[in-house]
């Protein structure tokens, strides 16, 4: 015999899921092209929250954002691009957003990118998880290639063309990813000790750990540019071009080493990470201009990684990085 409730329920449709989303935008000294992005942006999701983070403030700047209707909030790089995803999640939860975005200022999206993020979301039963589309890197013309971390090995993932819908993974770049308000909760804020470099490894690695799923959207795709970088070819080998200034040098190096003293326990298999300071050396000496001042930051990076020291470029090393910078601004 059915009780009153089962029988009202059958008589009720159940409430539909619902998400409301909001974005955040980076900006670091945006040129107009990135201005204009943000408003297209804004055309597409009607909660958007920029974060400035360039060195000095631009009141013009953010007057002429705000009179259309976007938040802005300055942040002067204070924990790198961490501290700016933190701001802008945590303005975007206060108006009550759930699913949040973020983006880099030159990410360009399609006009259905937020509708057919929030159908995926919305198809996920878990209420923590975070999601991203496949990202096309068009410095070396290829999707990014993705995979599932296990404790001693790394299972590849095809990404193609094709739609394959969602695809579990274990890791997604930050921009044009989104993740629920539940999982920000959860996990907590990005690590803004580590400033630019492996921020989204370390937080798609913490989610792992939490058992949170993590997802790429195969219908969408985001072109994007993972640093400079190009392929070259050397006799029978193809080699990786980064062409990362100094200031990244420094946290790439260190972070991928806090990497491994952080999660490597649980996944040994993350110690390969390394590889990419090795193949960042191997770029610097074979074809990279500045050769002393990048060598000189990522020195400095792995020597602060095996200390296991965080803290500014500037702040721990400053003649080293008053010395590279020189090469930033010229």
């Amino acid at each position: 015999m059915k009780s009153a409730i089962e029988e009202r329920e059958q008589k009720e449709p159940a409430k539909a899921r619902t998400l409301t989303p909001g974005a955040m935008v980076v900006l670091f000294n945006p040129s107009e092209a990135h201005v204009q992005n943000l408003l297209l942006l804004k055309r597409s999701c009607g909660d958007i929250v920029a974060v400035d983070n360039s060195p000095t403030l631009n009141m013009q700047l953010h007057e002429r954002i705000q009179s259309e209707g976007i938040d802005v909030l300055t942040n002067f790089n204070r924990g790198g691009v961490a501290g700016a995803y933190n701001r802008g999640f945590e303005q975007l939860i206060e108006k009550k957003c759930q699913l949040l975005f973020v983006f880099d200022q030159d990410s360009q999206v399609p006009e259905d990118y937020f509708a057919r993020m929030l159908d995926a979301s919305l198809s996920i039963e878990s209420p923590c998880f975070l999601i991203g589309p496949k990202v096309f890197d068009i410095n070396v013309n290829h999707y990014l290639p993705a995979h599932i971390v296990q404790r001693f090995g790394a299972k590849p993932i095809p990404i193609t063309d094709e739609d394959c819908g969602l695809l579990r993974c274990s890791s997604l770049i930050t921009s044009g990813s989104a993740m629920s308000a539940e999982t920000f909760r959860t996990l907590g804020p990005f690590m803004e000790d580590y400033f630019i470099d492996q921020v989204d490894t370390e937080y798609c690695f913490r989610a792992v750990c939490a058992g949170i799923p993590i997802y790429v959207n195969t219908s969408l795709t985001l072109k994007h540019e993972v640093s400079k970088r190009t392929n070259r070819k050397v006799l029978f080998f193809k080699l990786t071009q980064w062409n990362m200034g100094p200031l990244r040098q420094y946290y790439s190096a260190r972070n991928c080493i806090h990497l491994v003293r952080r999660y490597g326990s649980q996944f040994p298999i993350v110690v390969l990470i390394n590889i990419l300071t090795l193949g960042q050396i191997i770029s610097i000496v074979l074809f990279e201009e500045a050769k002393r001042e990048k060598a000189a930051a990522m020195m400095a990076g792995i020597m602060d990684g095996l200390r296991n020291r965080y803290g500014s470029f500037e702040v721990r090393w400053p003649r080293i990085s008053s010395f590279c910078m020189k090469m930033e601004r010229t």
